[in-house]
Parts: structure tokens; C-alpha cells; sequence
């Protein structure tokens, strides 16, 4: 029997070295990443590969980058705690781009939506909050949405 075991690309295993370094603190909040040519150099790979890697970490969150301007590690926002009432529903979903403009998200954060029984609904950025459930449902109900 042949089994093939998934070796990840190039750019996903250079976004999870550079993850792995901003999470010990390496490049702490606020603090620019090295520069494309920097890491191209030490990871000895092409620029497209770096800008892969990069935009991974784009996309989860971890980091913001603008045009001219080197990839910054994101500050971690203060969490506020949210209570969902009884009957309520909550809905995690990614913003449409139109949304990440007038509501200033950072690419990779996602919104977490809660509707109460009146259809009432509350739209919170993911990393900013704490959602609890308090009508004392398995722990496995209660999460702290930590997606940076």
C-alpha cells in the first residue's frame, strides 16, 4: 500500500516559521517583520514565495501591511466580554470587503454576529471579544475567539 503523506508548500512552511517567531515574540507588537529581500535571503527562496508566506499571515490576522510600508506584527486588541441572552444564536463569518472598509478590519479578522430571539443582531469584531454563554452549557459552548 502506498501512502502519500502531504509535505506543505514552500511558502506555508516559511508563514509557519514566521508565525511560530511572532507568537514567541521575536517580532513583537507594532514591530516590522524583515524586509521581503531580508527573508528572501535568508530562506534562500524567490520573492513570490516570500510574498506567499507574508500574505498568509495577512490573512489570519497576525499581520498588516500597506503599500511602501514594511509588514507590521498587529497589536493585540483589548477584549470586551459579550453575554448572549437566552434563545440567542451566534454566527462567526469573515466581512465582506465592503464591511472591513467602513468598519476599519484588518484583513483575517472575522465578525461574530449575535442574534437574540427578537432578531435583533449584534455584530462584533472576533478578536475584540469574548463571547459567554450564560445559561451554563458545556464549557466546550464558551470560547475565547483568539484568531491573531
Amino acid at each position: 500500500m502506498n501512502v502519500q503523506r502531504h509535505v506543505p508548500a514552500v511558502y506555508h512552511q516559511i508563514a509557519d516559521l514566521l508565525r511560530e517567531e511572532v507568537i514567541r515574540g521575536v517580532y513583537p507588537a507594532g514591530e516590522p517583520l524583515p524586509s521581503e529581500r531580508e527573508l528572501r535571503e535568508r530562506y534562500t527562496v524567490s520573492l513570490t514565495t516570500i510574498r506567499r508566506a507574508v500574505a498568509i499571515l495577512r490573512e489570519e490576522g497576525l499581520i498588516t501591511s500597506r503599500r511602501g510600508a514594511p509588514s507590521t506584527v498587529r497589536e493585540r486588541p483589548t477584549r470586551s466580554t459579550v453575554v448572549m441572552g437566552r434563545g440567542s444564536k451566534l454566527t462567526c463569518r469573515m466581512p465582506t470587503t465592503t464591511e472591513r472598509f467602513a468598519m476599519g478590519i484588518d484583513r483575517g479578522v472575522p465578525l461574530v454576529e449575535v442574534r437574540d430571539r427578537s432578531g435583533r443582531v449584534e455584530v462584533f469584531l472576533a478578536d475584540r471579544v469574548e463571547v459567554l454563554n450564560p445559561e451554563g452549557l458545556a464549557s466546550a459552548a464558551t470560547k475565547v475567539m483568539d484568531v491573531a
